[in-house]
């Protein structure tokens, strides 16, 4: 199997998650990063065990799958908390939550075409397109958890 697509994919969102303009605390970033890392975890070990999806070897964290887990989610996590439009109205949040789900199910198609997903039994990709908005809001919502631990300790970030 040619993993050039993966490296190359990790190596991009990781150099933007870098290199972008930083919106989000260090303290934000971390906390998307372990949320996001979490989530994945929980929703992968889940969906292996209804063989619905999975990466590479299935029952095995193998190389491959553990360069996803760790170089791909956490990133394009940051990445899109960061460029969330938090002082937009609702119409704007809401569009860029559908651009990101829409973007991520094709970023998923992917990866199914070039072998690095399977998918099992009753599972299919609209399943994922219906269920990234969801994930969206979860780390949406968990950084808004965060900012008011830190409001209420003093040193969060205002938001509208």
């Amino acid at each position: 199997m040619w993993y050039w697509y993966l490296f190359l994919c990790v190596i991009v969102f990781n150099t933007v998650a870098i290199c972008m303009k930083k919106k989000l605390k260090p303290i934000d970033m971390y906390a998307t990063i372990v949320t996001s890392m979490l989530i994945q975890t929980k929703v992968d070990r889940w969906t292996d065990m209804l063989d619905w999806y999975g990466f590479f070897s299935r029952w095995f964290v193998d190389a491959p799958t553990l360069l996803v887990s760790v170089g791909l989610y956490p990133a394009a996590a940051v990445i899109m908390l960061n460029f969330y439009p938090y002082d937009k109205s609702k119409w704007w949040a809401a569009a860029y939550i559908l651009i990101w789900s829409v973007a991520s199910t094709g970023f998923e198609w992917t990866f199914l075409k070039m072998g690095y997903m399977y998918y099992g039994k009753d599972y299919n990709l609209l399943y994922s397109a219906f269920s990234y908005p969801f994930l969206y809001l979860l780390l949406l919502g968990n950084l808004k958890i965060v900012d008011a631990i830190l409001q209420k300790s003093g040193c969060g970030r205002k938001q509208n």
